[in-house]
């Protein structure tokens, strides 16, 4: 067994979902590559804790209901909350003062993408000491499979979190985005802890964590981008004043006209421009609401 090509296998869908990102969107490469380092930061006091809190779970024993309770407190603290507050804590600290929301929740998917990367190297690592001919076998198809359920978990979470994050900082909180995030991941674990029948239901969660992520991004994708640039309210204002008139107000009519509307906006300037006075009128034209 390679164990360089396995190590590839692992970061394969990062390195092509950075790629794609980069090519077909407009998300800065600085944005990125912080997004992906404060991902690999954001490994170790998930680690550690995850090691530390190991140590203070009860003992199982015997009964079959306590084993069952067992596992999903362990969830619950490990993978739920854990991780989906630090993911929170690490995806705060990506720059968001000059970027648009659609493009910090690209950040916040490569963030998660790149953490469930790590995560899978290291499930990898810890497997292959034991590993003979069966058991490379077996870690081959555990990659694989990582690749299109954890690692998806992980990267629906993380733009659930982006999600939180920017609605906190537009003083519009929506705390179901990161509550949904610790369910889905929780719900997602603790059924793949199962053999069997009970691990499908590990994909239940994940199409649940896919389409809350786009129910929520779609509460703020229109919201915030119509302060930027590219929604911006043009006013036109027309003035009209007797001829020596010393001007001390703006009177008159103004014309309100939506930036998505270029047509409209270009026959307002053109009317505004007939009718204003030819003496000491003047049309003041373009500026932008704030």
């Amino acid at each position: 067994m390679n164990i360089y090509l396995s190590l590839g296998l692992c970061f394969l869908p990062l390195i092509l979902t950075f790629a794609g990102f980069k090519l077909f969107s407009k998300v800065k490469l600085s944005s990125l590559l912080i997004s992906c380092l404060f991902a690999m930061l954001a490994v170790l006091p998930i680690t550690f804790l995850q090691y530390y809190f190991s140590f203070l779970l009860p003992a199982s024993n015997n009964s079959a209901q306590f084993t069952v309770f067992l596992l999903f407190a362990k969830v619950v603290i490990f993978n739920g909350i854990i991780e989906e507050l630090f993911k929170t804590l690490f995806i705060a600290l990506i720059p968001s003062k000059k970027i648009k929301f659609r493009h910090f929740f690209i950040c916040s998917l490569l963030f998660g993408l790149c953490l469930g990367a790590f995560e899978s190297s290291v499930y990898f690592l810890n497997n292959i000491q034991n590993a003979n001919n069966r058991g490379a076998q077996l870690i081959y198809e555990m990659v694989f499979a990582r690749i299109f359920t954890s690692d998806l978990v992980h990267m629906m979470c993380a733009g659930l979190c982006g999600i939180f994050i920017w609605s906190a900082r537009t003083k519009k909180i929506d705390i179901l985005a990161i509550l949904f995030a610790i369910f889905a991941h929780t719900a997602y674990d603790f059924f793949c802890s199962f053999n069997g029948e009970g691990r499908w239901f590990g994909l239940a969660a994940i199409l649940f964590v896919i389409v809350e992520c786009r129910v929520h991004y779609q509460k703020f994708a229109g919201k915030k981008d119509s302060l930027s640039e590219e929604n911006e309210t043009i006013i036109v204002f027309q003035q009209n004043e007797e001829p020596g008139e010393k001007r001390k107000k703006l009177s008159s009519s103004a014309v309100v006209i939506s930036e998505t509307n270029p047509e409209e906006a270009k026959k307002a300037k053109k009317t505004s421009s007939k009718k204003s006075d030819p003496h000491n009128d003047k049309t003041i034209t373009g500026v932008p609401l704030k």
